[in-house]
């Protein structure tokens, strides 16, 4: 078996999707390999914001995350695979690095932007993780 639990990272981009679609694509030589798409929601530092408006932001942004899930869930739909979405609060780095871990992926699947530059010398998310990943991490452009 190549892998049993897949994860993927996953936005509204176009990176995103063909992520899934590849993570659908491996899961279908094999129905007992399960797909888990995680879509990370960054929020405002909270001591910057005043009354309710913090809360009214993360209540927004949360609710923004399911929906851009409800696209991944979709997909995941049309395979007979085990699937799990998730929206956690986070940075990307952070919940995709705790994720694959705490549920024992072992495998992570995601976009690469292809930076260049200054933008690479400062570092992306797809960077850090393939260098920190405790598991494989199968980039896609």
């Amino acid at each position: 078996m190549l892998c049993s639990k897949i994860l993927v990272a996953y936005d509204e981009s176009e990176l995103a999707l063909k992520s899934l679609e590849k993570a659908i694509e491996l899961a279908k030589l094999d129905p007992a390999i399960e797909i888990q798409v995680l879509h990370a929601v960054t929020l405002p530092i909270k001591p910057n914001i005043y009354g309710n408006a913090f809360q009214e932001i993360e209540e927004s942004m949360l609710k923004y995350g399911k929906e851009v899930i409800k696209k991944a869930e979709a997909l995941l739909s049309e395979i007979p695979n085990a699937s799990q979405t998730f929206v956690v609060e986070g940075s990307a780095i952070t919940t995709l690095l705790e994720h694959a871990k705490s549920q024992n992926c072992d495998l992570i699947i995601m976009g690469s932007r292809g930076l260049s530059g200054f933008k690479e010398f400062l570092g992306s998310v797809s960077h850090y993780i393939v260098q920190h990943s405790p598991v494989p991490v199968l980039l896609v452009k």
